[in-house]
């Protein structure tokens, strides 16, 4: 069975659209799982248990390698009455920055 390079062009369109999605799932639970760890340690409660894609990039890292950049925004409460916003970054499948807004200290 012969395939033309149309039909091998669309199949690796659809297998690297499959990557994308794949890993943007794997690369939304680590930035939520660390997102709620930060919190934890701050003593401070992560609202609603989730993160949001806020922004995806090609970067470079400190070796010099292309990798994907994926900055993630999620909430935050410290006394329960205020939500307040924080931002964690993701380079390649390395977290490189949680940052939380300023807050009122329960």
């Amino acid at each position: 069975m012969y395939y033309s390079l149309s039909d091998l062009f669309w199949l690796f369109l659809f297998v690297l659209a499959g990557w994308y999605l794949w890993a943007g799932m794997a690369a939304k639970e680590q930035a939520r799982r660390a997102a709620a760890s930060h919190c934890a340690q701050l003593g401070v409660q992560l609202l609603d248990d989730t993160v949001a894609l806020m922004r995806t990039r090609l970067k470079r890292d400190s070796r010099g390698q292309v990798r994907l950049q994926r900055s993630y925004e999620f909430e935050f409460t410290s006394t329960g009455e205020h939500r307040y916003a924080g931002i964690a970054v993701l380079h390649g499948r390395r977290i490189t920055q949680i940052q939380l807004s300023p807050h009122h200290l329960a």
